[in-house]
Formats: structure tokens, C-alpha cells, sequence
């Protein structure tokens, strides 16, 4: 597939570049395609030659394009092949080989187009046989255009044999499916898919923001489109954020400290194993730890990690250097990230309680008018201080309304749209976050696809870790005693350096209880 950079804002354009782009799309438009809904001459041409294509290989052209136009070109008018071939120039150089391609978004906006050409012919013919008197050729006039008005009506036919293997071709290319986050905590939430509205729970000042904004660059380098909605901070000090994360570099030049994963029988001294990298014990007799000193001569150690059961999770600290942000060298790698990913994140900060879904709808329509900028992924930080759908609308009424606005945005848009909220009071001194604890209104949960809580007491804030574990999922696959323990250097912007999943023995009330021992 390609991937867009600019294209021509028309529909008909947009209708060749999908098809142009899109097997999934060829293969859903090619049933119903008729050049009489067409308006210009060389999208017609266009058109023809791509599902001619698609029908033979069952691939869209993609680059293969150019070799049909130098084929099929001798065939045409002059001037009807240059208009051609000043389009395919353009498509050619805007667009990169790529996975991406929200072609449910542009099968919808084919499908009303579609549907309002077929009803503007049928009813200017119907008019004409009327005028004539010609009953029965306006009735014929109707019938003809049932089948597109049905096709391009959403409805489907569930059990017939297209609909049956057309659900497995979809199940083995993973049409749905988006990206992972990196590591042990990306396995827990598992892949992340488009039409999914995902929340981030948990209480104030516990990182919601630092995980959103990860969520949202992880997305952009697995070649997604990206928007990210800052309802809480200026844009400044998002990109300030933004821009550690993606450098690692902080506002000044210096060693930083680093969570780092040990194994608990290195720290207390146990391990015998000649592999071990270090040979002195961290804790002191009553089990305790010293606070962490560039002094200290113990090395954490992990060899074991990915090898056997004997490994004790455990947690410690190493010391790197950083450069200093703004630097030449600093914003030259920024620069070459965002040629890297095609600038595919795109930023906008609203003062709180200032914007509804509403109103984000005609910004993100207005986005794409201008840029034609399409995203796979939509971050709102965050969905508790957007202004009401309704003004009306009070209490928990006008927060229900909100989130299933949000849902509603998921789902039009065919994107992932990613959100947080704070949980109530009585989480802030729990050990894990859990549903109840949704803050104002519960059916929050009862909207949501994927409910992710962070977790984190003070002990493991000063260890620079965190607890990440899922609080809902609409498929009900979950284990609510299964997190992934997190490691971070947010002055660095840094959310998820590192990650290991742990299971608690017990219950909540048992705080010492993991499957694999934790310190």
C-alpha cells in the first residue's frame, strides 16, 4: 500500500487514490463500481484500468500504476493523457510503500457519494420518462438503481458464503488491527485496534498525560496518522514533552538516573550462579534498601531475566548521560524524526472546558479538507474537561453524553480514540485502581473497549516504576491480578523504558503476594 503525504482534497481524487492505494478497498468498491457515477473523464479512465487490475491479481496497483499509464496511454487523447499523467506524478511523489491506509474511511465517504450520484441520475431520468409519459421506463429506472442504493446502504447479508469468507480474509490480514505498545506491557493490552475507544484510569498526578502522549508517539513511529488533542496543557509544554521523549535528551547536559530491573537474589546476596555480574549485597540485614548513591559499587544484575524461574523481579537503579536538548545536535534529530515518520503527528491545544466532540469533529473535518490529513489515532488529554455535547445537559447526564460521543468518534472515523480519566477520591491510597473506582459516572466503563489503570504507591514512586494493568475489556479476556510493573524517567519524558509482567498470588489485600517477587 502507499502512504499519503498531500493529495487533492476532491472526492473523485480521493476515490482513485484509494483505489489506487487500497486492496481492501478495490475489493469492497469493485461489486458496486459504475463509471456513470463519475464525473470527470480521466477518473473514469483512472478507474477502469485499477479494478481491471485488482480483478486479475486481486491487489491493488500501487506502483504498478505508472507501468498501465505507459501501456494504456498510447490509447488516449493527448490532452486526456496528460491530465492523467500530471495526477499520477503527483500520487507518485506523495505517496511512500506503506501497511497504513484508513480505507473504511474512505469507503464511507465513497458509499455517500456514490449513493447521492446514483439518486441525482435515477431522479433526473425518472423526471424525464415522467415528463414523457414513459411509466414503465421509469419504473425500470428505479429498479436499476436498487442494487448500489442496498450496497452502499450498509446493510450485509450475514451467512452467505461471500460474507463468511470475506470475514476470514479479514481475520488472516488484520485489516483491524493497528500497533502494540513496546514490551512486557504491550503484551498485557495486547494490539490496539481501529474503532476502539480506550480510557486510561487513575488518580490525579499519576501520569496519565506522559501515557497518552506514549501512546500517541509509539503510534506515529508504526507509520500511523496522529492526532493528539491537549485539553490540559499549551502546546508548548506538550512539544517540550513530546521532544524529550522522542530525543532522550533533558534541559540539561548531565548524568541522569535510570530504573533499572535486578533480580531480588542478587540484591540480597544469594545467588551463586557464576553468571551473576556482580558479587556484593544491596540490602542491609533487616532486608532494607539504601537510597541509591553514585557511590555505591554494587551492579544490578538480570541475566537470569529471560532465561529461567529462578529470576526475582527486583529493581534498581543505573546512572547515563544525556545532552542537553536544545542543542544543534538535538534539533536536528528531532527534524530527522519527523522526516522519518512523514510529520504524521499532528498537535492541538484548547483551553479546558473550551471544546465538545463537536467541536473536535469540524476541526478534525477541517484537517482534513486542508491537509486531507485522515488519522488512525486520535488522543484526547483529556476526556473529563471537554465542554458538554448539550449545555443542557448537567450532572452525570452530560459526562454519559461525552463519553458516548467519544465511542460515536471511534467509530465514524474508523480510528483508535484514546482518552483518560481520574478515578475517584477513594483510589488515591488503593494498591490497584479497579473499575468502581471511575470517577462521577460508571458508565464510562460500560463505553469503553479497553479500560487501562495506572498504579503506583509512593514507595514505587520513588523507585521510578509503575503498576499498568486493565481494568475493562469489551471481550471480557482479562486478569485483574496480572500488571505489568513499568520503568520510568519521566524528567526524560521516558513512560516505558522497560516492562515485566507480575501476578499477584491474592487479592488486593494481600500486598506483599506476586508471582514473581517484586522490590
Amino acid at each position: 500500500m502507499l502512504r499519503r503525504i498531500q493529495v487533492d482534497n476532491t472526492i473523485e481524487d480521493k476515490i482513485i487514490t484509494a483505489l489506487i492505494t487500497s486492496t481492501q478497498y478495490c475489493r469492497e468498491i469493485q461489486p458496486i463500481f459504475d463509471k456513470k457515477l463519475l464525473s470527470n473523464d480521466y477518473v473514469k479512465i483512472v478507474a477502469e484500468w485499477t479494478l481491471s487490475y485488482y480483478n486479475q491479481y486481486k491487489t491493488a496497483p500501487g506502483n504498478k500504476i505508472q507501468d498501465i499509464y505507459d501501456i494504456e496511454s498510447g490509447k488516449l487523447r493527448p490532452e486526456t493523457a496528460e491530465i492523467i499523467s500530471k495526477f499520477l506524478e503527483k500520487i507518485s511523489s506523495e505517496y511512500a510503500i506503506d501497511d497504513s491506509f484508513n480505507y473504511q474511511f474512505y469507503l464511507d465517504k465513497t458509499f455517500t457519494y456514490f449513493k447521492k450520484q446514483a439518486l441525482k441520475n435515477m431522479t433526473e431520468r425518472v423526471s424525464t420518462f415522467l415528463e414523457l409519459d414513459q411509466i414503465e421506463e421509469a419504473e425500470r429506472e428505479i429498479d436499476s438503481r436498487k442494487k448500489i442504493l442496498l450496497q452502499t446502504s450498509g446493510w450485509m447479508s450475514v451467512l452467505t458464503e461471500e460474507s463468511v469468507n470475506q470475514f476470514f480474509v479479514d481475520e488472516k490480514d488484520k485489516t483491524h488491527e493497528l500497533f502494540r505498545l513496546n514490551g512486557a506491557v504491550g503484551n498485557l493490552i495486547g494490539t490496539l485496534e481501529r474503532n476502539w475507544l480506550i480510557s486510561i484510569f487513575a488518580p490525579a498526578k499519576r501520569g496519565k498525560t506522559f501515557w497518552l502522549q506514549e501512546i500517541a508517539i509509539q503510534a506515529m513511529m508504526n507509520n500511523l496518522k496522529v492526532v493528539f488533542i491537549s485539553l490540559e496543557m499549551g502546546a508548548h509544554r506538550v512539544k517540550k514533552r513530546m521532544y524529550r521523549r522522542l530525543s532522550a535528551m533533558g534541559d540539561e547536559s548531565k548524568n541522569y538516573i535510570f530504573p533499572c530491573f535486578d533480580c531480588m537474589k542478587n540484591q540480597d546476596g544469594s545467588c551463586t550462579k557464576s553468571i551473576r555480574t556482580n558479587s556484593e549485597r544491596l540490602l542491609n540485614n533487616k532486608g532494607l534498601k539504601p537510597l541509591f548513591s553514585e557511590l555505591i559499587s554494587y551492579r544490578p544484575c538480570s541475566v537470569c531475566r529471560s532465561k529461567n524461574e529462578d529470576y526475582a523481579i527486583a529493581t534498581w537503579f543505573e546512572m547515563f548521560h544525556a545532552n542537553k536538548m536544545n542543542t544543534v545536535w538535538g534539533k536536528k534529530k528531532l527534524v530527522a524524526i519527523g522526516k522519518m515518520s512523514r510529520n504524521n503527528l499532528k498537535l492541538k491545544s484548547y483551553p479546558a472546558f473550551s471544546v465538545s466532540l463537536t467541536g473536535l469533529k469540524h476541526d478534525l473535518e477541517m484537517l482534513e479538507y486542508s491537509d486531507d490529513f485522515i488519522p488512525d489515532v486520535i488522543v484526547i488529554d483529556y476526556a473529563d474537561i471537554l465542554a458538554p455535547e448539550d449545555n443542557r445537559s448537567t450532572g452525570r447526564e452530560k459526562i454519559d453524553e461525552t463519553w458516548k460521543s467519544l465511542k460515536n468518534l471511534a467509530d465514524s472515523k474508523h480510528c483508535l480514540v484514546v482518552t483518560a480519566s481520574q478515578t475517584n477520591r477513594g483510589s488515591f491510597d488503593k494498591k490497584n485502581v479497579v473499575a468502581t473506582d471511575a470517577a462521577e459516572d460508571i458508565r464510562k466503563i460500560a463505553h469503553i473497549d479497553l479500560g487501562i489503570a495506572l498504579n503506583q504507591l509512593p514507595e514505587e514512586k520513588r523507585a521510578s516504576t509503575m503498576r499498568v494493568s486493565l481494568i475493562a475489556d469489551r471481550d471480557g479476556e482479562f486478569d485483574q491480578f496480572k500488571s505489568a510493573i513499568v520503568l520510568q524517567q519521566l524528567s526524560l519524558g521516558q513512560a516505558n523504558l522497560d516492562s515485566e509482567i507480575i501476578i499477584e498470588k491474592e487479592k488486593e489485600g494481600n500486598e506483599n503476594g506476586n508471582g514473581k517477587n517484586i522490590s
